[in-house]
């Protein structure tokens, strides 16, 4: 029997291999160049080439987010298939074994539970807290940075939006962010953040001041909200009244009720916004 020459490529064969090894634990850029180098000759993995092969994962839809300087696979598209069923007795099991049996039973059904993750389709569980933790230091980052950050929830679910603040309270602490409304999420519900490349705009964001403009009856009558702050125009008898941090869609809906008598004069994105379901308010009554 003749055996045929196989041509292998190398690049799809250390990216098969940087895809093993992310596989085996969660571990940072440094750690994963010492791992992959063990046994190869000329050290071929650095920065700059693990970075293109976890990007090649990426692009094939394999989830590898990055949190706290760790890498982790937490979905795998061509992987096991749970229902809803399966995932409910996953749930139902973990709490069982917390309730009922010792700590190192329930770390190794918590190992258990997080290899099963990272082969699995749809992502299940939350795995050892000490690996998901999070940083306010990465939220706060962003916002300077003005990038969206991804939230990843204990139960998997991600999601990406614009962060606004960060809220204290005596025994919380809440994320208030952004997506296509102000949200305020609980510190304790999370798992990781990550910030993305992705900037958002300041006028977009709604963390600023709106100034508006009230005249006539509702001038003299206006009462000022605590957040905000009311001068006065003699030449007009109007008022200028300056919002600070109001949830947007409230706040557009009490302006749409002071019909003609109020004018959204910065910022232009909301003026705009105002303009446009204006326009459409009219349109759906026939009236151009």
């Amino acid at each position: 029997m003749i055996k045929h020459p196989q041509k292998k490529n190398l690049s799809s064969f250390q990216v098969l291999k940087t895809l093993r090894v992310l596989l085996q634990g969660n571990y940072n850029m440094q750690e994963l160049i010492k791992i992959l180098n063990k046994d190869e000759q000329g050290h071929p993995f650095n920065n700059s080439v693990l970075s293109k092969y976890i990007n090649t994962c990426r692009y094939f839809g394999i989830e590898i987010p990055k949190i706290l300087n760790r890498y982790y696979v937490t979905g795998m598209p061509f992987g096991i298939k749970l229902d809803d069923d399966d995932t409910d007795l996953i749930f139902k099991l973990n709490n069982l074994v917390g309730k009922t049996m010792t700590k190192r039973s329930l770390k190794s059904f918590e190992n258990f539970v997080e290899k099963l993750n990272r082969y699995s389709y749809k992502k299940i569980a939350k795995v050892e807290k000490s690996s998901y933790d999070f940083s306010s230091e990465i939220f706060e980052n962003a916002i300077s940075r003005r990038k969206r950050v991804v939230l990843m929830f204990k139960n998997r679910q991600m999601l990406d939006c614009i962060p606004i603040k960060i809220i204290y309270t005596e025994d919380k602490k809440i994320f208030k962010i952004y997506t296509n409304r102000e949200r305020k999420i609980d510190s304790s519900r999370l798992c990781g953040i990550r910030e993305t490349n992705e900037s958002f705009f300041p006028a977009f964001c709604p963390e600023q001041t709106v100034i508006f403009k009230l005249k006539g009856v509702l001038a003299k009558r206006y009462e000022a909200r605590s957040h905000e702050t009311v001068t006065l125009n003699p030449a007009d008898d109007s008022i200028t009244v300056s919002n600070l941090d109001e949830n947007k869609d409230d706040l557009i809906s009490r302006l749409l009720r002071y019909d003609d008598k109020c004018e959204i004069l910065h910022p232009r994105a909301l003026r705009d916004e105002m303009k446009q379901i204006i326009q459409n308010t009219l349109s759906n009554y026939g009236v151009d």
